[in-house]
């Protein structure tokens, strides 16, 4: 999945009262090279090799933590996974991808099959070569149900699948689709060794990526060393230490402790505080992500499309990208990906309008209506916006109890299972985060969506090769989601990180890019 989480959470009501008085108020991703912008403010010079890079990320519990790229659901096995793994493509910031272990991928005339080459020559961190059988293992591991992967195969046609020699792969379809490649560069579509069955602290599997693992301790910290073999030359640091520390404060102060080199996922005012100082540099992603609620549309109040509106209309998504981001974002209209190829930025902008979510209120019986957000600090700015939202709410004669839960267990038993949570997904194409989220058989069907005709319009969408027909139709399913969907996507939030003045080659990617986390490039100088 690509819910992020953390440790206990302990919101303070000092901050939430503090926050709340800041207002009043397809084939058509054509793929591209491998070159990335590396962020700025770094050491002067020229990159030097060797040393141990500390990086502070959130992740999961140590019951919950998993190091199976196939099925690790936390930005800290995000990372390793990218670190250790490689997938046949990968998005780049903006949503296009480029090769990866792919050399080419070819649909047929109708996208019913599609050819993968493989860039020949590569080699896994233990010296044997990468051949179509990796693949070939890497997809039955991801559609056989007892590994509970949520990658996004479901299209795939395995007995209709098969090798074409050592680097070519044929894949057969159960439907057509017609941008296979942003399947693939999805959250959990990495290719493994053949015959891989175990992923744990005594295994330490081998990858493709450009380090290799040197210890795993779940829910604590993973250790990596750089792998000499790596296809796209090797990395310079010795080693990356990945720790996961579960709160967004704990995070912050042991970078600026000293405690560790890079903190990923900070909080919006943190990022604001520590852009002035001298010997920090702020790394900000060209994008935002999606900041949002989820309501499941099968569950009363929110089975009512007039409560599902109102509360839409109950929100200031100015006032959140203003007081809750510090202006490191957007405001957002409901639905997922903008900036994505055939996003719907056509759709009226929706307003915060409290008079017109009464009235929708009344007309459903449903006047004071009350409600319970579960919340945690597992997201930077996920307490800070459910405190805000519920001072807009109050407006419109909604009331929202907040309701504080462990940050760590919060996307696994919270999110998407209460009738009103908090869903933070990162950037992936709409055939990705459709196929995951609003399908009726979805694997995170976080809202109930559960819609016939809108799956069917979604494989037809799918399925359209001509990229004029498929932006019309992806266009046609969005405006059924903008007024009838669970979303309350509220904004589209830049997800800033933190690096020391020694730290240089850090990338600006976008969280779920090829870019966010990746150390390829990052080297440390002297210090």
């Amino acid at each position: 999945m690509n819910n992020f989480t953390a440790g206990p959470p302990g919101p303070n009501r000092r901050r939430f009262l503090a926050l709340a008085g800041l207002t009043t108020a397809g084939a058509a991703a054509w793929l591209a090279g491998c070159g990335t912008d590396a962020g700025s403010g770094g050491p002067q010079g020229p990159p030097q090799n060797g040393g141990r890079l500390r990086a502070v990320i959130a992740g999961n519990s140590a019951s919950s933590d998993l190091l199976d790229p196939h099925r690790v659901g936390s930005s800290a096995g995000g990372a390793v996974s990218k670190n250790v793994w490689d997938k046949l493509v990968a998005y780049d910031n903006d949503l296009r991808l480029r090769y990866r272990l792919a050399q080419a991928l070819e649909p047929g005339r109708d996208g019913s099959e599609w050819r993968i080459t493989l860039r020949p020559g590569v080699v896994f961190s233990d010296g044997s070569p990468l051949t179509s059988r990796d693949v070939l293992w890497s997809f039955e591991r991801m559609l056989d149900p007892v590994n509970d992967s949520a990658g996004d195969l479901a299209m795939v046609d395995m007995p209709r699948t098969r090798a074409d020699g050592d680097l070519g792969v044929v894949v057969g379809m159960k439907a057509p689709i017609a941008d296979f490649g942003s399947v693939l560069a999805g959250w959990y579509c990495y290719v493994v060794k053949n015959g891989t069955t175990t992923f744990d602290e005594r295994t330490l599997p081998v990858g493709t990526g450009p380090f290799a693992l040197s210890s795993w301790s779940p829910g604590d910290r993973t250790l990596l060393h750089r792998n000499p073999l790596h296809w796209d030359g090797p990395a310079r640091l010795d080693e990356v230490e990945i720790i996961q520390i579960a709160e967004t404060e704990a995070r912050m102060n042991a970078f600026l402790s000293g405690a560790a080199d890079v903190a990923h996922e900070m909080s919006y005012l943190q990022a604001h505080t520590a852009s002035s100082k001298p010997d920090v540099q702020v790394i900000v992603p060209p994008n935002g992500l999606m900041g949002a609620l989820q309501m499941r549309v099968d569950v009363a109040p929110f089975d009512d499309v007039r409560v599902r509106q109102a509360m839409r209309l109950a929100v200031n998504r100015q006032a959140m990208v203003d007081s809750v981001y510090y202006g490191y974002g957007e405001v957002g209209n409901d639905l997922y990906g903008k900036g994505a190829p055939f996003y719907d930025d056509t759709l009226p902008q929706r307003h915060y309008d409290p008079a017109r979510a009464r009235e929708l209120l009344r007309a459903a019986g449903k006047e004071n209506l009350r409600v319970t957000l579960p919340t945690a600090d597992a997201m930077p700015g996920m307490v800070e916006s459910a405190t805000l939202y519920a001072e807009h709410a109050k407006a419109a004669g909604i009331t929202i109890e907040l309701k504080s839960v462990p940050a760590d267990t919060y996307f696994s038993q919270v999110s998407g299972k209460a009738p009103l949570s908090h869903i933070g997904w990162w950037n992936y194409s709409l055939d990705y985060f459709y196929g995951q989220t609003t399908t009726s058989t979805s694997p995170s069907n976080g809202t109930g969506w559960k819609r016939p005709d809108w799956d069917a319009g979604f494989a037809q969408a799918r399925a359209a090769m001509d990229p004029d027909r498929r932006r019309e139709l992806y266009h046609g399913l969005q405006e059924q989601l903008w007024r009838e969907g669970g979303y309350i996507v509220h904004s589209f939030a830049q997800r800033p990180d933190a690096a020391h003045s020694t730290v240089g080659g850090m990338r600006a990617g976008v969280p779920g890019t090829d870019d966010w986390a990746n150390y390829s490039t990052t080297w440390l100088a002297s210090r």
